[in-house]
């Protein structure tokens, strides 16, 4: 069993999870439109800095190209319905539906890539992602918002963290499809260039503002650009190493979820539910099967 597509795919899980937590407060301040841009803006700046140590010599195969330059496109939408969903959802109701996507990649992986997945391994990688979902959801914070004056609609949010899901889902296709051509800086950078490319140029036509503002590149910001760009290194290096496997890497990314969710129990000192705890249980069952079972 090759490991490192496995421990790529946890390192990016705890980045991208991590950078989830932060960007929640950031959005907040300077809102989900700007923190969207500006962290790509950061992450890009990132990875022009590591290019002359990782990948100094940068080509551009046509198709790889198209594929990434399509998938940046995608990117920038799932990134604003990701932060969109958490903004106007109840968080315990849009988040287990987001980080699905996994599910999608696999699928489509396996349909289009002609990926290959061992009994063992998709038994695994259905168990991570049932475990996120189960992670991802607090049916106390769900009665207490049914309860609340107001009576918040539970369904608010649900379309965007659906079609977050799917978008992402195809991103990482186009990447898993692009990758092995190129270096694994080079997706990530096609991504942040097209991405900020329209965020600037669609700011108008979607009524957002993208002028930036006190707090626009705070070190919070700039924590979430880096950190973003650690996770998606690690991510393409896990589906281009030796015995990488893109549903497998994809699936263990969407544990996202699970280290956004273990950050609220950190430091709101919030306490497991009974359906988090079985969350858990099957999450790790799954990438002990991945490490142990799935060779």
């Amino acid at each position: 069993m090759v490991y490192t597509p496995i421990f790529a795919g946890l390192i990016a899980a705890f980045c991208w999870g991590t950078a989830d937590y932060m960007s929640r407060s950031q959005s907040e301040r300077v809102g989900y439109y700007r923190t969207v841009v500006y962290s790509h803006i950061i992450t890009l700046v990132t990875l022009l800095a590591l290019v002359p140590f990782i990948a100094p010599g940068l080509s551009f195969p046509a198709y790889p190209t198209l594929a990434l330059l399509g998938a940046g496109i995608l990117n920038f939408v799932a990134f604003n319905f990701l932060y969109r969903s958490f903004h106007t959802g109840v968080v315990s109701v849009v988040a287990p539906i987001a980080y699905t996507y996994p599910a999608v990649t696999a699928v489509l992986s396996v349909v289009i890539l002609g990926a290959f997945l061992s009994p063992v391994q998709a038994v695994a990688i259905t168990g991570i992602i049932v475990g996120v979902i189960l992670l991802s959801t607090r049916f106390s914070e769900l009665r207490a918002s049914v309860r609340g004056s107001g009576r918040p609609n539970l369904t608010k949010g649900v379309n965007t963290a659906l079609s977050t899901s799917i978008f992402f889902g195809v991103v990482y296709v186009g990447v898993g499809y692009a990758a092995p051509s190129v270096s694994v800086v080079l997706p990530v950078m096609i991504l942040r260039v097209v991405g900020i490319a329209a965020g600037f140029l669609l700011a108008p036509i979607l009524k957002q503002q993208v002028r930036p503002v006190a707090g626009v590149f705070s070190k919070k910001m700039i924590a979430i650009g880096v950190i973003e760009a650690v996770g998606f290194l690690a991510f393409t290096y896990g589906i281009t190493s030796s015995g990488g496997s893109l549903p497998v890497v994809a699936a263990l990314s969407g544990m996202g979820g699970a280290v956004a969710a273990s950050y609220g129990l950190a430091f709101l000192r919030e306490r497991l539910e009974l359906n988090q705890v079985l969350g858990v249980i099957l999450s790790l069952l799954g990438v002990f099967a991945l490490l142990y079972l799935g060779g």
